[in-house]
Parts: C-alpha cells; structure tokens; sequence
C-alpha cells in the first residue's frame, strides 16, 4: 500500500513566522516527498489502479505547478544574493543550478508523459518500469545535487550578505505568490 507522508504545514499564521529560507527549505521538502512518491509509484508494480492513479496525479501536479513556483522563487533569491555581490564560490554555485535546471527540466519533461501514461493504463507498469525507474532516480539525483547546492552554498551565503529588509521583502514576496498573507 502506498502511504503519504504528512507534508509541513503551511497555515498563514505559521508561513508568518518563518523567513524566506525557512519557506524555501519547506518547498525542499516538498520536493523531496513527491520525488519520494514518483519513485516508489516507479518501483512498485502491486500498487491498487485507485492509489496509484492518486499518486501519480499528485506528482504529476506538484512537478507542474510547484516546482515552477519554487525555481520563480529561487531565482528571485538569486538576483537578490547576486546584487549584494557574493563570493565567487555562490556565483559559481549560482551558474552550475542554472546548468542544472537546464538537466532537470528536460529529464521532466520527458517523465511527465510517462507518468501520465502510468496513470492512464497502470497495466503497463512492467513495460515501463526499467525506464521509468531509470529515469526516475536520475531526476531524484539531479534534485537532490539542486537542492544540496542551495543549501550548503546559496542560503548560508544570502544570510550572510543580504540585509535583514532584503531577506523580510524576499519573504513577503514569496508568500503573496503563494496567496499566504504577508
């Protein structure tokens, strides 16, 4: 049986009393949950039609609308560490996730339609498995080098330069793109 593990609260009154990097580790681990689903909906050939259909669309949702959000959030990020002229190692860290996204977006692209595939006609899992799990995992190693990258270089770096009004506006920024109250 496929089981979903509880995602972090995003409640107005909590997101207020996070900051920027907070929000943007909480969409880490978003990512990392539903990378977590997409490879278990991969790996698993005995999951019910109903959950896997559910599974699957929630990937398929979070890769398509909350994904986007959080590299629009990122990128925001970026342009604020980049004006506060950054050491070298976080502009050259800055550059790679670019390269990065690059990767990532087209390997997605090329695992939507098989997710939606899945999805659509669940017995055809032992046809697409090898790929699919394949495929899968590189995307979850790709993720996971992104994700590690920003938070071992990018975020501890942006605490340091950016001022604490830079820091509340990018927060304030995120939460209105997110329809949280600022």
């Amino acid at each position: 049986m496929l089981m979903y593990l509880p995602l972090p609260s995003s409640t107005a009154a909590a997101s207020r009393r996070r900051d920027a990097f907070q929000l943007l580790l909480e969409s880490h681990g978003r990512i990392r949950f539903f990378i977590e689903r997409a490879v278990r909906v991969a790996r698993l050939s005995d999951i019910p039609a109903g959950e896997r259909e559910e599974a699957i669309t929630r990937v398929e949702r979070y890769f398509t609308v909350g994904l986007p959000l959080h590299e629009e959030e990122e990128l925001l990020l970026a342009h604020r560490l980049r004006a506060a002229r950054p050491s070298t190692r976080s502009l050259d860290a800055l550059e790679w996730m670019s390269r990065q996204h690059r990767d990532i977006e087209a390997l997605l692209e090329s695992l939507l339609p098989r997710w939606r595939l899945l999805r659509e006609s669940p017995e055809r899992h032992a046809e697409l498995a090898t790929e699919l799990m394949r495929d899968t995992l590189r995307f979850a190693d790709l993720m996971e080098a992104h994700l590690r990258l920003e938070e071992c270089v990018i975020f501890p770096e942006a605490r340091t330069v950016l001022s604490v009004a830079s820091v509340t506006a990018l927060g304030t920024e995120m939460r209105t793109r997110r329809g949280l109250r600022p």
